[in-house]
């Protein structure tokens, strides 16, 4: 982890990230299976969902602390991608971000079943 990351507001999660716990995170379910947990766990995190993309399967919702966006991704027909980039609203963050993103998946770790980390990092 770098110095400057203590004292960024953004952060997203990538397929080949540098921290592990930022990777993303593959479940064994349907797409839309997939919106219906992520809006579940931003009813749970008690935050306000401002916009659902149905085409592109992204999810936007936000909190006074944070704003994230969740980015659904179908990889096969019962596979399915799940990545968040969050921001924080903190002048001193303090790798806030990546504890959010981290309990995020905690939550949707108990709603669908999980598969794996960054399954398709060399290819």
């Amino acid at each position: 982890m770098r110095f400057r990351d203590y004292f960024s507001n953004d952060f997203e999660t990538s397929e080949m990230h540098e921290i592990p716990s930022l990777r993303s995170r593959y479940y064994r379910c349907k797409k839309e299976e997939a919106m219906e947990a992520v809006k579940k766990v931003a009813v749970q995190m008690k935050t306000i969902v401002r916009y659902i993309d149905n085409e592109r399967f992204e999810i936007i919702f936000e909190s006074p602390v944070f704003s994230a966006t969740a980015t659904i991704i179908s990889t096969h027909f019962t596979e399915t991608a799940v990545d968040f980039k969050v921001t924080t609203y903190s002048l001193l963050p303090l790798l806030k971000g990546k504890k959010i993103i981290e309990e995020l998946y905690r939550h949707l770790d108990k709603l669908i079943p999980f598969k794996d980390v960054g399954l398709y990092r060399g290819r």
